[in-house]
Order: structure tokens, then sequence, then C-alpha cells
């Protein structure tokens, strides 16, 4: 009898701990199962978040929808371009990319004066700081990025994340988006004619001249005796002296080692223009004087391309730009 009793008693604990495998077993796989949902719904949410903010930037002028203007008013960030009032979808203006691009820089991103337009921006990102934008070109080459307090030569900690979502959009930066004054073809008149002098006037906007670099691009026919004198806001002496001897295309002002040293930024850092003619808020004029020369025309741009350019983007931005837009979330 006692025998019996201990063959049943051994059977019980044997079942028992069967029955606590299965359920232990069981819970862990619960656990497993459920983690894996909230991991797939987080990425899940991630996509989704960096998929809409991508086609509102894209497809939307924002709200309002010159926000550009004032970003104190802006609510919502839209990039796209403007045709008598509506959106031309997938297009990017580059007036609405610099000036985000302009809040979110360094200490932009944290000044008190900007926290309404900081708020709506993270808003677009569902919250996060956690958020890059890229413009590449037609090669995959960054032109310009822009991201939460961002510095030049730093990172965004994408690379570091451990779930990045990565959203593409082909978009177009159509001709005329960064330039601010055109002089259209100059014909020069032919040796004992008279000269030529014309002013191109342009308005800098408030906040316009921390948001962007300015430059003049100078092109011509390829007459080696053509020759210009360009003036930033006067009429003399020259700053900026253009002969076809140089080059088909000039970008002003010019790196050193040439006749002006720029720190940083185009023709408002020029550090060889006095101040009192230097860009500034309200309207400006680039006054543009040229001899007689035989059978030959230039053309004068200027151009305005989001702060931090690299130089040669000038040059890019007079004509239309096949690109990308991309758009990145981790967590």
């Amino acid at each position: 009898m006692n025998n019996r009793g201990q063959v049943f008693t051994l059977d019980m604990i044997y079942a028992l701990i069967i029955v606590a495998l299965i359920i232990g077993c069981s819970g862990k796989a619960f656990e497993m199962a459920v983690n894996r949902t909230d991991s797939y719904s987080a990425r899940y949410s991630l996509e989704r978040t960096a998929n809409d903010a991508a086609d509102v930037l894209v497809k939307t002028l924002g709200r309002p929808v010159n926000w550009e203007e004032n970003t104190e008013t802006l609510e919502t960030p839209g990039f796209a371009e403007e045709n008598e009032g509506n959106p031309v979808p997938n297009t990017i203006s580059l007036m609405k990319f610099g000036q985000l691009r302009r809040l979110t820089n360094s200490d932009n991103w944290v000044a008190p004066a900007n926290a309404s337009a900081v708020e709506a921006i993270k808003k677009l990102f569902g919250g996060s700081e956690d958020f890059e934008i890229r413009i590449l070109d037609e090669n995959g080459n960054e032109l310009w990025h822009a991201f939460p307090g961002w510095v030049p030569g730093e990172n965004s900690g994408a690379e570091n994340s451990l779930e990045v979502a990565v959203v593409r959009r082909l978009v177009a930066v159509k001709y005329g988006s960064a330039i601010e004054a055109d002089s259209g073809r100059i014909a020069a008149r032919a040796p004992g004619g008279d000269k030529i002098e014309e002013n191109l006037e342009f308005e800098i906007y408030p906040g316009e001249l921390d948001a962007f670099d300015w430059y003049i691009v100078v092109a011509g026919d390829g007459n080696p005796n053509l020759s210009m004198t360009v003036n930033d806001n006067k009429s003399a002496p020259a700053d900026y002296n253009f002969t076809k001897a140089d080059t088909p295309q000039e970008i002003y002002p010019k790196k050193p080692p040439g006749t002006h040293t720029v720190n940083h930024g185009g023709i408002e850092n020029d550090d060889d223009i006095n101040a009192e003619n230097q860009l500034h808020e309200g309207t400006n004029f680039i006054h543009l004087y040229l001899p007689p020369a035989a059978s030959s025309w230039v053309r004068v741009y200027v151009v305005a391309v989001p702060f931090c350019s690299a130089r040669e983007t000038a040059a890019i931005m007079v004509q239309s730009l096949s690109a990308t837009l991309e758009v990145k979330m981790w967590r």
C-alpha cells in the first residue's frame, strides 16, 4: 500500500514538473510573441511617420502657404513650389527648405524665439527629434542636410541607432528656385559704341541673410575680349572683375587664392567688401558695367542657396535639377 502511494506521489510530481515546464515555455513563447508584436508595431509606426512626413514635405506648400517669409507663423512645414496658389507636387522650393535648415541649425533649434516653429517641425515627425532630411543630386551625392541641432561636420546619430527607417522621394529643384535676380542676355555693343550699365535689384526678407549664402554667377559666350565689372550695392570701384580670359563661367566671390577671401558663405561674408556696401535686409542691387566688345553677350545671376552650401552649387542652381529627398527616422 505504501509502495503504491509512493509511486502515485512520484507520478504526480513528474506530471506537475511537466505541466510547469509547458506553462513556462508557453509563457516565454507568449512573451516573445508580445515583444515581436511590439517591435513590429514600433517599426511600422516609425516607417509610417517617415512616409507621411516625406509626403507632406514634397506635396504641400506647408501651412501657412508662405511660412518661409515669417517662420514664427509656421504650423506645418512643406517644401513644394507654388503655382497659382497650388503646390507643384514633388518639387522643392529652396526658399522653404533653406528656412527649415536654418531653424534646425545649432542654437537656432533651442532658441526661445523659434520655439513655436520647432514644435511644428517636431509634430510632423510624431514629436520626435530623431530625424534627418537630406537632398541628394541625381548621382546620390548630398547637396544639403538638416537635423535638430546640426553643425557642419557632425552626423545626425542615425548611423549609431538600432533601427532606422529611410524614405526617398524623387523631386525636382526647378529652374529659378534659387535665382533672386537675372539680367537675361546682355549683348555687348561693338567697339566705338556706348558702354552698358545696368542694375539688378532684388529683395532680401527678414531671416534670409542667415538662411542663405548669396552668390553672383556670370556666364558669357566665350569671347576672350569680353570684360565686365560687378559691384555690390554701389557703382564704383569694382568689387569683381569678369573676363572671358578666365573661365566660361565665374562664381563670385572667388575662393582663395583669388583676389577676394571668404571665411564662409557668399558675397554677404566677403571680407573685402566694405560694411556699408554689404547685402542687407530690404532692397539690394548689383551694378553691372560692360564696356564695348565685338559680338559678345553676358548673363548675370544673383543666386541664393541654403547656407553652408558647397560654393559650386550656386552654378548648378541656375538650371533645373533632378534630385532625391530623403527622410530618415530612428529609435
